[in-house]
């Protein structure tokens, strides 16, 4: 492991805000580790109350007579409205921070590329008050980077809070995983539903979910089955390029008879709980619903 101080080889900036700090690390694989040191405030909002001369309206009625008809006029009278402007004196709630304590962050990351990713990262650290957090993006969208560690540990000595942080992530080649997430075609025999979908390039990265529904043409829906397939749930097999899924629904507890139903197969990227740069990617799953009828 390779350790560099930060300020020989980290770029960092301050956030314009006075009670955080953001200090930003690109991740070219030269360098696999770092330590950080982050300061910021920890604040609360008050209040206070000023008097200030300003314009007010308010809404009068007055009546007027309007007369028709000649050479006899009908003549009524009916109510009118209209704004009317004033001097007043209004009380405005005007907002402003005050200090509660200072905050120091020491935090250590460290980054591990797996085999054959080509790194392009850019790390954020920000300490907001007294709030630590981490985020990533990618160069070309090429690659997940994945939170695998996050340790924070914190301590108070006078009117300064201390903060202990470790944060470990990996960058893993997002591109076979993408593939896969592409359902093309969905059918069912009875009772062994099947679907197609992208290459398989490592099954512990994908997961698969199924549901079922009874759904009539009038009335409302009942889920019959939905949840997480396992392993022994669903059978893979490679077909060309792509790969075909079969599920024997019965074996699950649903059995399909007299009516309509609907089934919705999903493959997700089974680690997107910890992806750091999930804003960047459209998708991480993929979804295809099957409508059929039993008589």
């Amino acid at each position: 492991m390779k350790l560099f101080s930060a300020f020989a080889v980290f770029l960092f900036a301050l956030v314009s805000q006075a009670s955080s700090e953001t200090k930003t690390f690109y991740f070219d694989g030269t360098q696999d580790s770092v330590q950080l040191s982050l300061q910021a405030e920890e604040t609360h909002t008050e209040y206070r109350y000023e008097q200030r001369r300003t314009i007010c309206y308010r809404t009068e009625v007055f009546y007027e007579t309007v007369c028709t008809g000649h050479p006899r006029p009908s003549c009524y009278t009916r109510p009118v409205t209209r704004t009317v402007a004033y001097a007043c004196i209004q009380t405005i709630r005007i907002p402003y921070q005050v200090k509660d304590y200072d905050v120091e962050a020491s935090v250590d990351l460290e980054i591990a590329a797996l085999p054959g990713v080509l790194p392009g990262e850019t790390f954020k650290v920000t300490l907001d008050g007294d709030r630590l957090s981490l985020t990533a993006m990618s160069s070309g969208r090429r690659n997940f980077v994945l939170l695998k560690k996050e340790e924070i540990a914190s301590s108070i000595s006078g009117s300064m809070k201390f903060l202990t942080a470790s944060f470990r992530a990996s960058v893993m080649d997002a591109r076979p995983v993408l593939a896969a997430l592409s359902i093309s075609e969905i059918g069912i025999r009875n009772p062994v539903l099947n679907f197609n979908f992208g290459p398989i390039a490592d099954r512990e990265m994908l997961g698969f979910q199924l549901t079922v529904k009874k759904s009539p043409v009038v009335g409302g829906h009942t889920v019959l089955f939905d949840r997480e397939l396992s392993a022994t749930d669903i059978s893979l097999m490679t077909e060309g390029g792509n790969t075909r899924a079969e599920v024997n629904v019965e074996r699950l507890g649903v059995e399909l008879i007299n009516g309509r139903y609907s089934l919705t197969a999903k493959v997700f990227f089974k680690l997107q709980d910890s992806l750091l740069n999930r804003s960047q990617f459209e998708r991480t799953e993929a979804s295809r619903t099957l409508l059929f009828k039993v008589r």
